[in-house]
């Protein structure tokens, strides 16, 4: 049966694509990406969800942003990847989610560019059968243009189109969730975004 694409904590990666310092003046709404990936691995770091961060060529596009290298001190499920080949399905990461995760179904992906890494990631990783589902509003590219028309290749390719709070409340399922009140409180947060995005980034 074709997947319909839900989602458990179990079974589920979150992959955090190049958000490197040296893209921060050249991505569309590149504090949004920051932000909303942010959020996200709160969310997985409170469902002990792993994650796995990929850099490209951080020799000469630096390192992860530091908001977000600051979460990751705080995580104990987390791994970051060099790499030159623009797909994040490198041998080195692919080997490593088939020998750490045997149960993995459900990758999810934030981070840049669109219609560079993270499309080319999305189609070795739909290629290598498991469910993909790309973060919308943490992923983006140098342009607009560029970012819609790559979550529309990505969506005619068969992976799953999302949010970073729809993925978070589908991971959760139930109100009666041990975490349910925390998430709600991160939830909120990422809402704040919407008005006072540097509120935002400061308080998550």
């Amino acid at each position: 049966m074709k997947s319909i694409g839900k989602v458990l904590p179990d079974t589920s990666v979150l992959l955090i694509c190049d958000i490197q310092s040296k893209f921060e003046n050249n991505i569309f709404k590149f504090n949004g990406v920051v932000g909303q990936s942010k959020y996200m691995i709160k969310i997985c770091n409170e469902l002990k969800i792993p994650i796995i961060f990929t850099e490209q060529y951080p020799k000469g596009l630096g390192h992860t942003v530091d908001e977000l290298l600051k979460e990751r001190k705080e995580l104990n499920k987390s791994i970051i990847f060099e790499k030159t080949l623009y797909s994040m399905c490198t041998n080195e990461v692919l080997n490593h989610l088939k020998q750490n995760y045997k149960n993995l179904k459900s990758i999810l992906i934030a981070g840049i560019e669109a219609h560079v890494c993270v499309l080319q990631s999305t189609l070795d990783f739909l290629e290598n059968r498991y469910d993909v589902h790309i973060l919308s509003d943490a992923v983006s590219s140098n342009n607009n243009n560029d970012r819609l028309i790559a979550l529309e290749r990505m969506r005619q390719s068969g992976a799953f189109i999302t949010t970073t709070e729809t993925i978070t409340f589908q991971l959760t399922r139930d109100a009666t969730h041990k975490s349910f009140k925390k998430i709600v409180a991160l939830s909120q947060e990422r809402r704040d975004f919407l008005t006072n995005p540097s509120s935002f980034l400061s308080k998550l």
